[in-house]
Parts: structure tokens; C-alpha cells; sequence
């Protein structure tokens, strides 16, 4: 009897363990008409809050517009949704891009995992309603990369912005219904199209399911057209270095076994990302992936190959550093076009990396390029390209894709799905059972001790590249 209510014990625990579930994500498909109402009623203000990721997977931060006369940087936090027995977490208040309003940031720390949260912020009418945040867990989790947002397309039309804001809702739906436990989501770059507007950023933030989700969004180079970016994000670890200037920044993040670098890659100066990298390096030794976060697609399919910047001025500076700190995984964009390279080193395919299979301590570096809210078109007349470096590619650019990073143990499992109905397009798993960031130790030196002349060189183009900014009135 003993024996059996052991058993029947150990079982309920299972069970009860098995079926913890969270208040999930507000994410719904809208129609035409439904969106069309939130646009309308939302599209002339510019408070929405947007959840960020903290330093660490304790840790959420969020940034939102208020006026000056009732701007409070100050948001509650409670295990109940009455708000009972509230923890206060206060901010600062920094300069607006206009002069009726002060930005507010604040960072929520002493998060604890597998937890249910609702937080409230100070918004011009008092304290927000309270909405609901769920923490997974901070070792086994899978974050979501969605890339090329651009809300407004290639234009500052509003039938259009309100279309790739629709877009974006209803990707955004599909892929949190169908993988409610995404922790966070990255960015890598253009989620905004002009990088002036607040009503961009405002409708970027429209999808309810952005309240429940941290976002992790790098600078791509329609965000560097306009200076927006710096005020309505709160990303964390931001670093500035020694020769960035305007909006120029990287930052990083760690979540569980996982360190993000995440690169401005508008900017050619490439002691500064050295430097960022190897700060965020020597500060997180233990962390078994890394992954570089870049909007340009360094290995992506189709005509990047054509792009002289990409290909000698990027790749130089950038390959050098993915190599020396032996990151697994870099997130691109730009090209709008998605794709994922085979494993590759100093430039040169060193592996294989066939979809749907497992490869177990790879040389190397995989690069997965997403493909864009906006702009939707076929890319399919440079399928003709044998680019010897692309494992896989997906020229359908009228159908939206998504992609799932999955940290499990010793392996990270990465799968590109359909935006409409979630059908598995490319997958790769990769399993880890050794160190590799200690291999040719020697020789990543040498390759240290090289790129100082790839520094001097993009000082230069730094330099060079002002005039040219000047001239045209901004980035590309």
C-alpha cells in the first residue's frame, strides 16, 4: 500500500508539473475592419509602452511617452491581478523628441521564473490597467525572431502603415499561438521605415500581445534615417563606444545559457564593436551560446552577394569578430529575403548545414537571414544563383515568416515557419557537448592582433561616411 501511494503521489506531482499553464499571450488574428478600429482610435497618439528585455531573465524594462506636466517614471509590479501588495520599481525621465513630453524608462528586476506577473505604468490618465506577464523558464526557453518590421514600408503612406501594422499583429498571432512559450522576441533591425515618425513607433507597438512580450530590437539602417529609435526603446547593457556618434549603439543581453550581441551595423566603427563584444564576452565566460544580432545580411541568398558594402566593407568588419568569439548563430536582415547559410569560417563554407538535420560541435557560424512585414514580392528570379554558402533560401516574400530559436540542454534547436499558417519551412538542430570557445586560442589572437588594421580602416570610412550621410540627408 505504501508502494502504491508512492507511486500515485509521484504521479499527481508529475501531472500537476505538466499542466502548469500562463495566462498566455493577448494575441488574436484581426480583420481588415477589426485592426482598422485599433489603428483609428490609437494612431494619433504615441504612449504606447514597449516591453523590453532586461540585462538578464530577471529582469524587463519598459520605455513610454507622457507629458511633462504628469510624466511619473514609476510601474507596479504584483503576483495578483488586483494589484494586491504591489512592488514599486522607479525609472528616470529623459528628454522627448518634442517639447511637450518626457520619456519614461523603467527596469523591473527580482523576476522569478515560471511565474505569473501583472504590472501597471504611470500614464497621463494614472495607473494603467494592469496587464499580465509570464516569465518561462530562464535555462530551458525559445525565443522568436521576426525581422524587417518596417512598419510603413518604403513610404510614409498610412493606408500603408496601417497594413504592415495589421501584418504584423496577425504574424505576431500566429506564431505566439502556436509557440506560447517565447520568452522574448529579436529584431534584427528596420522596424520602422523613415526612423522619424512617432506614429511608426506607435503603430509598432499596437499588437496587444506586446504588452505580455520583452522585445529585443537592433538598428537597421531605416531606423538610423531619423533619430526615433533613441527615444522609445530601453534596451539594456547599451554601449556607445569610443567613435560612435548620433544614434550609433550596440547592446547585449543574456538569457539563461544564452549571450545576444547585438550590433548597429550602419556604423564602420569597428573597434567599438570589437569592444562591445568582447566586454559582453569577458563579463558572461559561462555562457554556452552566443548568438551576433546585424540587420545586414552578411551570407544571406539572392542579391546580397551583389552588395559591395555587404560583402568587403561588412564582412570585414564583422566576420572577424563572429570568428574570434566563436558565436554560433548570427540574425540578419535587410535583404528581405529569408535564408540560412551552411556553417561557415573566414568567410568559407567550413560545413555542412542541410535542413532537418542534427550536427553535434560544428565549426563555425550559421547565419539566418528573415525575410519582412513589409514589401511583400517575389524575389524568385535570383533563384538562378548558385550561392555555394546558402543552405537553404525561401523566395516567396509574399508569405511572412517566422522563425523559433529553442534552448534545450545542450542543444539549440532553430525552425523558420510559414507567417499564415505556420508550416515548417527549414530546420536545423545543433548540440553542444564541449567547449568550444577555448579551441585555437593562439590563433584568434593573431586574427586580434590583424583586425587593428581593419579598426583603422573603418575609422576612416567613419569618417568618409559622415560627408556621404551629410550629403544625402541620411541613411539608406
Amino acid at each position: 500500500m505504501k508502494k502504491f501511494l508512492a507511486v500515485l503521489l509521484a504521479f499527481i506531482l508529475t501531472l500537476q508539473i505538466s499542466t502548469v499553464s500562463f495566462a498566455g499571450f493577448d494575441a488574436k488574428k484581426l480583420s481588415e475592419k477589426e485592426w482598422k478600429s485599433i489603428y483609428s482610435s490609437l494612431k494619433d497618439e504615441n504612449t504606447l509602452p514597449m516591453l523590453c528585455v532586461g540585462a538578464d531573465e530577471t529582469q524587463v524594462s519598459l520605455v513610454w511617452h507622457a507629458s511633462k506636466e504628469k510624466a511619473k517614471p514609476e510601474v507596479r509590479l504584483s503576483k495578483s491581478s488586483s494589484m494586491a501588495d504591489y512592488k514599486t520599481f522607479t525609472g528616470k525621465t529623459t528628454e522627448a523628441e518634442n517639447a511637450e513630453q518626457l520619456v519614461c524608462r523603467v527596469t523591473i528586476t527580482g523576476l522569478e521564473e515560471n511565474a505569473s506577473y501583472y504590472y501597471q505604468w504611470y500614464s497621463d490618465n494614472g495607473w494603467s490597467k494592469a496587464y499580465s506577464y509570464d516569465t518561462k523558464s530562464f535555462g530551458s526557453h525559445k525565443a522568436l525572431v521576426i525581422g524587417d518590421i518596417q512598419i510603413g514600408g518604403q513610404t510614409e503612406d498610412a493606408e500603408v502603415q496601417s497594413k504592415n501594422g495589421m501584418d504584423w499583429n496577425n504574424v505576431l498571432s500566429e506564431a505566439l499561438s502556436e509557440n506560447p512559450d517565447i520568452s522574448y522576441l529579436v529584431s534584427p533591425g528596420d522596424n520602422t521605415s523613415t526612423g522619424k515618425t512617432a506614429d511608426e513607433w506607435q503603430t509598432l507597438l499596437m499588437p496587444p500581445a506586446l504588452r505580455n512580450l520583452p522585445l529585443a530590437l537592433a538598428i537597421g539602417n531605416h531606423d538610423k534615417k531619423g533619430m526615433a529609435y533613441n527615444y522609445y526603446t530601453n534596451m539594456p547593457n547599451e554601449f556607445f563606444g569610443k567613435y560612435f556618434e548620433g544614434l550609433d549603439r550596440d547592446f547585449w543581453f543574456r538569457h539563461g545559457d544564452v549571450l545576444y550581441l547585438v550590433f548597429d551595423a550602419c556604423s564602420a566603427s569597428a573597434a567599438d564593436h570589437m569592444a562591445m563584444a568582447k566586454e559582453a564576452v569577458e563579463k558572461n565566460p559561462d555562457a554556452k551560446w552566443r548568438i551576433g544580432v546585424m540587420h545586414q545580411a552578411l551570407f544571406g541568398p539572392a542579391f546580397c552577394a551583389f552588395s559591395t558594402e555587404t560583402q568587403i566593407l561588412l564582412n570585414a568588419v564583422f566576420t572577424p569578430i563572429f570568428d574570434t568569439f566563436d558565436v554560433d548563430l548570427v540574425l540578419t536582415g535587410h535583404s528581405h529575403i529569408q535564408g540560412r547559410s551552411h556553417f561557415m569560417y573566414e568567410s568559407m563554407t567550413i560545413g555542412k548545414a542541410e535542413s532537418g538535420k542534427t550536427y553535434t560541435d560544428p565549426k563555425g557560424t550559421v547565419y539566418l537571414n528573415t525575410n519582412a512585414i513589409c514589401d511583400h514580392g517575389s524575389f524568385e528570379e535570383y533563384e538562378w544563383l548558385n550561392l555555394n554558402y546558402v543552405a537553404y533560401s525561401f523566395g516567396k516574400n509574399d508569405v511572412t515568416t517566422y522563425t523559433t530559436l529553442e534552448f534545450e540542454g545542450d542543444s539549440m534547436m532553430i525552425e523558420t515557419r510559414r507567417g499564415d499558417n505556420s508550416e515548417l519551412l527549414d530546420s536545423l538542430e545543433i548540440k553542444k557537448t564541449k567547449d568550444n570557445h577555448k579551441d585555437n586560442t593562439l590563433l584568434k589572437k593573431f586574427h586580434r592582433l590583424l583586425y587593428k588594421v581593419v579598426e583603422v580602416l573603418g575609422y576612416i570610412y567613419l569618417e568618409g561616411d559622415k560627408i556621404t550621410v551629410a550629403i544625402r540627408g541620411g541613411h539608406f
